[in-house]
């Protein structure tokens, strides 16, 4: 038996003995055993009633600090995806994009306040952004080929990602990284991307338009996230900005 048990079976022990060194002396000195009872029989009634409420408060506290610091940690994986690879994918899907004029609100959020982005994101959560690929045809092997490059190069770490159970309560952030697995799939399932059709280039452009959507929203939320919490880590994504190409993190100003 460890030291930590014997301490607590001694401690336990000289508990009791107060106890009843406690009740037998208010039984002899009031000569009132029935009082004595009844008080006990009271106090113990109200133990189950206490343990209920303060099982319940506590757990309801508990499990809020635990949903709470698993959050916290999710987010901060976000940061490591976009470090990783959401800007690189950003920059590769809004570089083609024939509807970039709809977002050119993204090359200008230095000034943005935390309610800019919950503004924004309420604006584009139920919206479909305007994506399609305007690529010429003789340049659409070497896009799709540094798109699956940079996907492959990737591929372990979504996949690691995608293995973290806690990702469930982030249906969006999930919803994204399949999306980009897909495509991944798509590429990967095309050897030879200089035999890609009209057809088949728009079936991946459909592809490359959910990833689109979605990666704008989350990456929304990923700079309303640091705006809050992390507020000198959003001025190098504010200058290094995806949607930017002037962006640069070299400090001018």
């Amino acid at each position: 038996m460890d030291n930590h048990k014997k301490w607590k079976i001694k401690f336990s022990i000289i508990m009791v003995i107060a106890i009843i060194i406690i009740y037998g002396s208010n039984i002899l000195v009031l000569k009132d055993p029935e009082h004595v009872i009844s008080y006990i029989w009271t106090h113990l009634g109200f133990i189950p009633v206490d343990i209920l409420i303060v099982a319940f408060v506590l757990d309801e506290i508990i499990s809020k600090k635990e949903k709470e610091a698993m959050m916290e940690k999710l987010d901060m994986i976000m940061s490591t995806f976009f470090s990783e690879l959401g800007n690189d994918l950003i920059k590769q899907l809004s570089s083609v994009n024939k509807h970039k004029a709809d977002t050119s609100y993204l090359e200008s959020i230095k000034d943005w306040t935390d309610k800019d982005y919950e503004n924004r994101l309420k604006e584009i959560k139920n919206v479909k952004i305007a994506f399609k690929a305007d690529v010429a045809p003789e340049n659409r092997e070497q896009y799709l080929t540094d798109m699956r490059n940079l996907l492959v190069s990737k591929r372990d770490f979504i996949v690691g990602l995608i293995n973290n159970p806690n990702l469930l309560e982030k249906e969006e952030f999930s919803g994204l990284l399949n999306t980009i697995l897909h495509l991944d799939e798509e590429l990967e399932h095309r050897p030879d991307l200089s035999n890609i059709s009209d057809v088949d280039f728009n079936h991946l452009n459909g592809d490359m338009q959910r990833i689109y959507n979605k990666l704008v929203h989350e990456w929304i939320y990923y700079l309303k996230y640091l705006n809050k919490h992390y507020p000198y880590m959003i001025a190098l994504i504010i200058r290094t900005n995806p949607f930017d190409e002037n962006a640069s993190a070299y400090v001018k100003e």
